[in-house]
C-alpha cells in the first residue's frame, strides 16, 4: 500500500509539473534597448521597443530631465532614420520604419537628445537590442 501511494504520489508530480511547463503558450518578447540609465525613473532614462508586426519603434521617454528619446536603428544592416521621441516623460510614441521585408535583422538603440537641433548626448547611449522584421 505504501509504494501504491508513493507511486501515485510521483505520478501526480509529474503531470502537474509537465501541465506547468506546457500549458501557456510560447510568446516572443518584444525587444527592448534602454538608455545607459535604464528605462525609466530616473534622470536619462527611456527606451526604445520593437513591434515586428507593423515595422515600427515604440519610444518612451523615461523621466522629466529635459531631452528627448531618441532611437538609432539598422534592418538588415542598413542605416535607418532616426526615430525621436518628443511628447515629454512617462508618455511613447509609435514610429514607422514603412513596409520592411519580412525575416530581416534590425538592431536598436537608445540615446538621450534634442531634435530640434540633432544634438546626441552618445555617453546617454545604452546597449544595443536585436530583434527581426
Amino acid at each position: 500500500m505504501r509504494r501504491g501511494i508513493s507511486l501515485l504520489a510521483r505520478v501526480t508530480a509529474a503531470t502537474v509539473a509537465f501541465a506547468t511547463v506546457t500549458a501557456a503558450p510560447a510568446v516572443a518578447a518584444q525587444p527592448r534597448a534602454c538608455t545607459l540609465n535604464g528605462c525609466y525613473g530616473i534622470w536619462g532614462t527611456g527606451s526604445g521597443r520593437w513591434i515586428a508586426d507593423g515595422d515600427k519603434m515604440v519610444i518612451c521617454d523615461g523621466y522629466a530631465d529635459g531631452y528627448s528619446i531618441r532611437i538609432r536603428a539598422h534592418i538588415n544592416y542598413t542605416d535607418q532614420p532616426d526615430k525621436w521621441h518628443t511628447s515629454g516623460a512617462g508618455e511613447c510614441t509609435e514610429r514607422s520604419y514603412g513596409d520592411v521585408g519580412e525575416g530581416l535583422i534590425v538592431v536598436f538603440y537608445a540615446c538621450l537628445g534634442k531634435q530640434s537641433t540633432g544634438y546626441i548626448l552618445h555617453d546617454s547611449c545604452g546597449a544595443v537590442a536585436y530583434g527581426t522584421t
